[in-house]
């Protein structure tokens, strides 16, 4: 197996970007306050973004700032000098959606590392050979994408390759859902002239998580779209021996403990990985998560129930 891989855990705030290295997280993703596929509750505004990356610089550790929203052209030249601002920082890379926003960045700041988010869907080889003609370094794969389907990129396309480990079993592809639209969308600008489109997280607003809910069947049966830990996890052993990367832990939306649990849990089972390959015995570790699992998912379920009636509460839009 590889004898690299890294471990990328969410930075929901500064603290729970430290607990994350302290953990083993070998680097920490934020959002920039506007720009990224979360709630303003999630994302950071630049000061805090700076302080995270001085303390990643003083443990040997790395930021990615997620900038992943689709700009308009009144807001390309703020994009690039909040770029300018992070670059001067150290700030280590960018985890970007818009593909002309990639090649501006790879133009200007040829230094920053260039992450292709989840969001751009980029699947087949001509996709990927487009990133990586325009520089990008690391392409964030669908969750659907298999350890053949990565193999095979690997082969044919030099591009690192970045996987969730735990990942929506879902119909729809991230970056072009459209379901939060229909429960509320309205645009709003901030004061430094960002235009948020609530209800579009493609834009900068919030994805309500619709998909999340428990809806009922005409059938009368319950049913909603899973947050699956596990079949993501019965895959890194593959995924680890088809070349990827890193490994990808989301979530800056739950509690610091918890992610300090994930980060421990995940860091321990990839330098065994590493050392001992498949003699692992991941059924020993299986054990552990659907403990974690357990917490995650009654963190998750609350924040989804809190989302969907804080829209169904708001006031209608006008017609």
């Amino acid at each position: 197996m590889k004898n690299k891989i890294s471990l990328l855990a969410p930075g929901g705030s500064p603290e729970m970007a430290q607990a994350a290295f302290l953990a083993g997280a070998d680097a920490v993703y934020v959002g920039a306050l506007g720009w990224s596929r979360r709630t303003a509750r999630y994302e950071l505004p630049d000061q805090e973004i700076r302080s995270i990356n001085r303390l990643a610089q003083d443990m040997g550790k790395r930021v990615r700032v997620a900038l992943n929203t689709n700009f308009s052209p009144l807001e390309m030249e703020l994009f690039l000098e909040k770029v300018e601002r992070f670059a001067q920082w150290g700030v280590h890379g960018l985890i970007l959606t818009d593909p002309g926003a990639m090649f501006l960045v790879k133009e200007r700041f040829p230094h920053l590392e260039v992450h292709v988010s989840a969001g751009a869907n980029a699947i087949n080889l001509e996709d990927l050979h487009f990133y990586r003609e325009i520089g990008v370094d690391m392409v964030v794969a669908p969750c659907n994408l298999t350890p053949e389907e990565i193999a095979e990129i690997k082969r044919y396309v030099n591009v690192g390759i970045e996987v969730f480990l735990h990942s929506n079993t879902c119909f729809t592809y991230l970056g072009k859902c459209t379901m939060s639209s229909y429960f509320r969308y309205q645009w709003h600008w901030d004061q430094e002239g960002k235009n948020h489109f609530w209800g579009s997280p493609n834009r900068g607003g919030y994805c309500h998580r619709i998909c999340k809910a428990q809806w009922t069947m005409e059938d009368g049966k319950p049913a909603h779209l899973r947050n699956d830990m596990f079949l993501a996890f019965s895959k890194i052993p593959d995924y680890l021996e088809a070349g990827v990367d890193c490994l990808k832990i989301q979530g800056r939306e739950y509690s610091i403990d918890l992610i300090r649990e994930i980060v421990s849990f995940y860091r321990t089972l990839l330098d065994e990985l590493t050392q001992r390959g498949k003699a692992v015995d991941m059924a020993a570790y299986l054990t552990q998560l659907q403990e974690i699992s357990k917490k995650r998912d009654a963190q998750r379920n609350h924040r989804t129930h809190t989302v969907l009636q804080e829209v169904m509460q708001e006031t209608p839009l006008p017609a």
